[in-house]
């Protein structure tokens, strides 16, 4: 009996735990080609980032776009940052912000982030500090930790609202009692601040 994707997965995880890293990529190529969209999105992003296999932008697009094209959100938005920054794919800032608005249907907290970016940046609408202030404090009151970051570096910096280091330090705060990178860069925030 074939066994689905849904089954490589699981054993993807296995072999992952155990540390048995050839068999982990086997199992988890083996469910992404099987259609299973969980696979295919993380296939994607191990692709994009050289994580398990080595970096390569045409393969972190095509399993992307796989997962993306079956309402992944994760992927919507990784697929959205690629087009941001000319990552594997020529910048289009239009596709980019239509990739975030369809992850952002599905309440997917990051991809409010990236619009703020695109909004800070200029990429696919003109630049405005407001926008990308408003964008930032929708995906922190959403619960994105580098959301909340970006809106206390905009209150820090009065970059679109107006200056306020007892906002700056709630946002840091709240993104600091996390963990990753966003934690790592609200706590270098605060400490800077503290130095100020």
């Amino acid at each position: 009996m074939a066994r689905n994707g849904e089954e490589h997965y699981s054993e993807y995880q296995q072999y992952l735990a155990a540390n048995h890293l050839q068999n982990a990529g086997l199992s988890l190529m083996t469910s992404a080609i099987c259609g299973y969209v969980p696979a295919q999105a993380e296939l994607g992003y191990k692709y994009l980032h050289g994580i398990l296999f080595p970096q390569n932008y045409d393969q972190a697009m095509r399993w992307l776009t796989a997962a993306a094209d079956q309402g992944d959100a994760p992927s919507l938005t990784s697929l959205a940052t690629m087009y941001m920054y000319g990552t594997g794919a020529r910048t289009d800032g239009k596709k980019a912000l239509e990739l975030l608005e369809k992850a952002l249907e599905q309440e997917y907290a990051p991809a409010a982030r990236f619009i703020g970016l695109c909004h800070e940046k200029g990429i696919g609408v003109p630049k405005s500090a407001e926008e990308a202030f408003r964008w930032y404090q929708k995906g922190a009151e959403m619960g994105d930790m580098g959301a909340a970051v970006l809106l206390g570096d905009a209150y820090e910096n009065g970059n679109g609202t107006a200056k306020d280091i007892a906002m700056a330090r709630h946002w840091y705060e709240l993104a600091a009692a996390g963990e990753g990178e966003e934690a790592e860069s609200a706590k270098e925030a605060l400490a800077a601040l503290k130095e100020a």
